[in-house]
Formats: C-alpha cells, structure tokens, sequence
C-alpha cells in the first residue's frame, strides 16, 4: 500500500506581514492531504500573528518569542515537526501549485531519494515570475570546488533520515550561509535528485537578507574551506581540487578548469509527472 509521505513545512517569519499571507496560502491551497504546518515566528510586532490566526486551524504548532535569528527559528520549527519529508518556506515566498504532491508522489514511490529539488523559479513583489531555469546539479566534489549555484531553498526536500545523518539542524552559528551550509553536508551522505518542475519559488523584494549577496558567497567559502580541510582526496580529480585555490567559481569555471567534474554529475529527472500519475492510479487501487 502506498501512501503519500508527511511532509513537514516550516515558516519562519519575523515582520513580514506584507508577504505572509500570500506564503500562507500558496502552502494550503495545495490541498496537500498530509501537511504538517509549522510557523516559527521571532515575535513579530506588524501584524503577522493576527494574519496567522486567519489560518490557525491549518498550522500544527504556531510559535512565537524571541529567536537568535533564522537558523534558529527555523531549528526550532523543526524541532515540533513528526514528517518524513522536511522543508522550509520563507515567509516572503511561495510554494508553485501543485509542488507538494510532485516531492510527495516522488518520495513515496522512489525510496532512494533521500533529498531533491526544482526548477529554479524567481517572482516579483506582485508574484509575477520572473525567471524559470533547470536546476543544475550539485555535489559534494563541487562543493569542494566552490561551484554551488544554487540549490534553491525554496524547492527543496529531503527526508528526516537524511536530516538526522547530517546533524540534525542548521548552523545557527552563520548569519547568511544557511541553506548552503545544510546542502554541502546533506552531499557527504546522499545524491540530491533534479528534477524539472517547478516546486517553489524565491520572491525578490527591496530590504531582503539576500541582498547582501558577496557577504553570502564570503561565508560560504569560509565553509567550504573548512570542509575541504577535512576531505583525505581517494581520487586524482578531488586531489587537483584541493590542489588549486580556493575561489568561487560559476558552472562554466568549474568545467574549464576540472573537465571530470562532468562525469561525476548524476542524470537528472526529466520527467517527474510520471510519479504523480502512477502514485494516483495506486491510490485509487486501494
């Protein structure tokens, strides 16, 4: 028999109510039927809890004090969470229709995947999208080489099992860094699947955190360094990485300069309606 997966979304909010509700409802509109809704909340003072109350009969666990930043309210989201499946939606942007069935018909069915993410999806502040690109894969030997833009936040999930392995929650120590930190370590363990379909999406807004983006890839680099000085090299290729010095590089660098990192790209998965459709026509057997 199968079923589709709890999946356990956190939102963590801090002042955001010009965008809160629109997060909201992008994660309840799914109808996803077996939602685990969290909000983690610093103690906002605009006006957030009140929309929050709004929904208050979709939300598992509302919680709202003082927190040491967003790592530590999304730590303490996850903390009350019971899911298989983990993910975190800001509370400035949104999930795409249809995202939670997709991660949920792929973790059912497919009990091999233990994280993955969508296509690369980018929205206005009226919700009007921007750009949608393929994710590109990323793994821990080009992490090791700095190449790790991006894995989008916002379109990716992975099972509890691979979130304990790995730690079991963010880095409260970094101040931007957090999702990519998780990411590298989510790589010594497992393969992250691409698939090509939208999941979530990044909204882009005067006054966000991410605009600071250098201070972001500072931070990241002083995380893959440490990484890599932690890394015995079994290989040639991981060996002349190590070698050269550490920069940040984009896709095209990082293939001029280590032409095997190719080869260690796993395929991705074009065609991920097909879990959808075949998770359906089991349900409706039982």
């Amino acid at each position: 028999m199968t079923q589709l997966p709890r999946i356990s979304v956190v939102i963590p909010n801090l002042n955001c109510a010009e965008f809160l509700e629109r997060t909201i409802r992008s994660v309840i509109d799914q109808n996803y039927p077996n939602l685990e809704l969290i909000l983690s909340d610093g103690g906002s003072t605009d006006g957030s809890l009140e929309i929050v109350e709004k929904y208050r009969n979709f939300f598992s666990a509302v919680l709202s004090e003082p927190d040491d930043g967003q790592a530590h309210a999304i730590n303490r989201g996850f903390a009350v969470s019971t899911g298989e499946v983990m993910g975190w939606i800001n509370s400035d942007d949104v999930l795409m229709p249809g995202g939670l069935s997709l991660v949920g018909s792929i973790f059912a069915l497919n009990p091999s995947v233990e994280w993955l993410t969508g296509r690369v999806t980018c929205i206005d502040e009226v919700d009007q999208v921007l750009s949608v690109r393929r994710p590109r894969p990323v793994t821990h030997t080009r992490f090791l080489a700095a190449d790790y833009q991006w894995i989008q936040q916002e379109s990716t999930f992975w099972r509890r099992s691979l979130w304990d392995v790995a730690g079991g929650g963010l880095n409260q120590s970094l101040r931007l860094a957090v999702d990519g930190e998780l990411w590298l370590r989510f790589s010594r363990h497992a393969t992250m699947l691409s698939v090509h379909n939208q999941i979530g999406a990044f909204r882009f807004r005067s006054g966000q955190r991410s605009e600071d983006i250098e201070a972001y890839h500072a931070e990241m680099l002083e995380v893959i360094d440490a990484e890599r000085a932690t890394v015995v090299p079994q290989d040639d290729l991981v060996r002349r990485i190590l070698d050269e010095p550490l920069k940040l590089r984009t896709r095209k660098e990082a293939n001029a300069t280590f032409p095997d990192l190719r080869k260690r790209d796993p395929a991705p998965f074009a065609r991920p309606q097909l879990w959808k459709h075949r998770l359906l026509r089991r349900l409706h057997r039982i």
